[in-house]
């Protein structure tokens, strides 16, 4: 497996104790406008995929392929450029349902399992063989990192699974 690592980890506010400290960013003119953010900022690079972070406004409004869906303001919607298939985004719900979208995909769906999170963690696994996971955090529990894996015949597996170190 390979893991990216989170690169950002003093600009994203983020320690590995599972605390997760909410990221301090600066919202621009439009933001605070109330306008919706798209999902395009910062890269983290690893092998020839990566992912972005984009931060969710207060209005909570973030488009991706297109796509709008409504998210916990103050979290960040992922975006995932995996390297053996289609890019992936993912988010965090106001109810905090875990939500992802892709490019064709009719809209944001919700990831299988009933999972629920407060945010979206930084990290993403995809292997040679397409199989890939994401994780999700819950700072204050004591088994505060989850994930769930995607194969490529089978889809997302909807079995969320503790993945804390």
């Amino acid at each position: 497996m390979v893991r990216l690592k989170d690169t950002t980890k003093a600009k994203r506010g983020r320690r590995r104790t599972g605390a997760f400290v909410a990221a301090v960013v600066s919202i621009t003119g439009s933001l605070l406008a109330g306008a919706p953010a798209s999902a395009a900022p910062d890269e983290v690079k690893a092998n020839a995929w990566s992912i972005r972070m984009t931060p969710v406004p207060a209005n909570g409004r973030v488009s991706c392929y297109g796509y709008y869906g409504t998210f916990r303001a103050g979290t960040d919607v992922m975006v995932v450029d995996w390297e053996t298939s289609s890019d992936e985004c993912f988010g965090i719900a106001t109810d905090r349902t875990i939500w992802h979208v892709w490019p064709k995909s009719g809209g944001w769906k919700p990831m299988p399992g009933n999972g629920h999170a407060d945010y979206i963690y930084p990290e993403v696994v995809e292997r040679s063989d397409k199989a890939r996971a994401v994780m999700v955090s819950i700072p204050s529990a004591p088994r505060w990192r989850w994930c769930q894996d995607y194969f490529v015949n089978t889809d997302w597996t909807g079995a969320w699974y503790d993945c804390t170190p």
